[in-house]
């Protein structure tokens, strides 16, 4: 028999030539992507791991029944009552927005496996496909038991099937990358901005951040998970190179593009866990101080390594790590009845906590926090309207995230004329972007042009209910309440 090192790169490398057919009827431009150039250019394609499918099998059940054992071990009800409150809801946070965003990634994967230009890049992209199959298994088999313990775990499934504010911006941003996307563009933003520079990389975070507050469960079903994107984000390198040395200008784009839009997803989704919903004792350190050692410095040494300029952004990102996902979070909690998880104030300690971690701009946000303390100190516990916003917010027409961009003394949104349209944006990237690709764009409805055009009820209690199907059972409220040591109630109930 042949030994490995002499079978694979032959069962890697199965490309031929055609007999009866052009090779762009094979790989037509508008499926494989853009630039279109024959596969002489793209024969090099090459990646480190090489996986053999018995290899991918057997190493994919190791990791299934590690997974299976930890959740027999410390999978039940009674282990995730044991963690803090505030953990829990960023558990519910993470488990809604990601597998059924892993199954959209399954679509993407597949694409590439059949018009990706290399054999190698179409095996490799099979395997990806089976590994997002996986990704959205777990976190909905592991999710489903605790379904019966609190019902806003049942948004692990529901979310995407729903017209919930945080759900049309994940779609927005998910639908584009990971359904709609050629492979070349698929295989830039997701595996290489999206996979290479977020996923993998904050999975070791939220690995680790999860190991300190006791959740071993969710520690390893991310490990589980992480192992899988750190393969098959390498797929995205070589087709950069290749894109890069035919046309830098489109690689450019495309990576600014993509890294603006999954930072805004990420800053939301990790920002609030992070800096919010940990425990205080159990933060390592902030939100911004992550981003800054594993994302920041790990996507800049990329940018340089393969000859390419930052982002023209590169400065406002840089400031939007000091106030963006604090911005969002204000917000979220001022609706949080919009949402399917429950919120709480920063105290006393995390709010000092916080100010030494983000001294450029907290002056500015720590007003905001103490207005909703004197509120809660002026009602009644348990009340949640009496700190609750009563109208909706507006939405930016590119992320169909809140325009929380800037800061509360100077924010960043502005607006377009296209077509006769006035169109509003959180930020300068966002309205870049937009401007880039209008005719992608420009007929999507936020949740703003929904209530305007009728689709969706003004009234926020109605919006809240018919709208984002979210009922009094389910929908977000404060974790304790109103309930925390440190508040000085002015009233009580009589």
């Amino acid at each position: 028999m042949l030994k490995r090192d002499e079978w694979l790169p032959l069962a890697r490398k199965l490309d031929w030539n055609y007999s009866y057919v052009q090779e762009k009827d094979v790989f037509p431009e508008e499926m494989s992507g853009s630039p279109w150039l024959s596969h002489e250019e793209w024969k090099e394609w090459d990646e480190p791991y090489r996986t053999s499918y018995r290899e991918y099998v057997t190493l994919q059940h190791e990791k299934d029944a590690a997974v299976i054992a930890v959740r027999d071990a410390v999978g039940r009800v009674e282990d995730f009552k044991k963690l803090s409150a505030p953990w829990v809801n960023a558990l519910k946070f993470y488990s809604a927005t990601f597998p059924l965003a892993e199954f959209a990634a399954v679509v993407g994967n597949l694409r590439a496996g059949r018009f990706g230009r290399d054999s190698a890049w179409r095996t490799m992209s099979t395997f990806g496909a089976l590994d997002e199959f996986r990704h959205t298994q777990i976190p909905l088999l592991l999710m489903h038991d605790l379904i019966r313990w609190d019902k806003q775990f049942d948004w692990t499934h529901k979310f995407y099937h729903t017209n919930n504010w945080v759900a049309i911006a994940a779609r927005h941003l998910t639908d584009e990358l990971l359904l709609a996307a050629n492979p070349i563009e698929f295989a830039i933003g997701t595996n290489f901005v999206f996979e290479t520079g977020f996923t993998n990389l904050q999975f070791v975070g939220l690995s680790s951040l999860s190991h300190l507050v006791g959740d071993r469960m969710f520690e390893k079903m991310i490990t589980s998970i992480q192992t899988d994107e750190a393969r098959h984000a390498q797929i995205g390198r070589p087709v950069l190179a290749t894109v890069l040395k035919h046309d830098p200008e489109y690689a450019q784009y495309l990576l600014d593009k993509w890294f603006w839009r999954s930072w805004l997803f990420f800053s939301v989704l990790t920002g609030f866990s992070m800096d919010y919903l940990t425990p205080l004792a159990q933060r390592p350190c902030s939100f911004k101080e992550f981003m800054e050692e594993w994302i920041v410095k790990q996507y800049l040494g990329t940018l340089e390594e393969f000859g390419m300029k930052k982002p023209w952004y590169w400065d406002i990102f840089l400031k939007s790590l000091d106030s963006y996902h604090h911005m969002v979070y204000a917000s979220a909690y001022t609706h949080r009845a919009t949402v399917w998880f429950d919120m709480v104030v920063p105290g006393p300690e995390e709010r000092a906590w916080l100010r030494r971690k983000y001294p450029a701009y907290w002056d500015q946000l720590d007003p905001v926090w103490e207005r909703i303390t004197e509120r809660w100190e002026n009602g009644d516990a348990g009340v949640e309207w009496n700190t609750h916003g009563a109208t909706p917010v507006g939405f930016c027409n590119l992320c169909q995230l809140v325009l929380c961009g800037g800061t509360p003394t100077q924010n960043t949104a502005n607006t377009l004329d296209y077509n006769g349209c006035k169109y509003i944006f959180c930020s300068e990237p966002c309205r870049w972007i937009f401007m880039k690709e209008p005719e992608r764009y420009a007929s999507h409805k936020d949740v703003v042009q929904r209530i305007l055009t009728g689709e969706a009820p003004a009234n926020l209690l109605e919006l809240t209910r018919k709208y984002f199907n979210l009922t009094q059972d389910v929908w977000g409220k404060d974790v304790y309440g109103g309930e925390y040591p440190w508040l000085k109630r002015k009233s009580t109930v009589q």
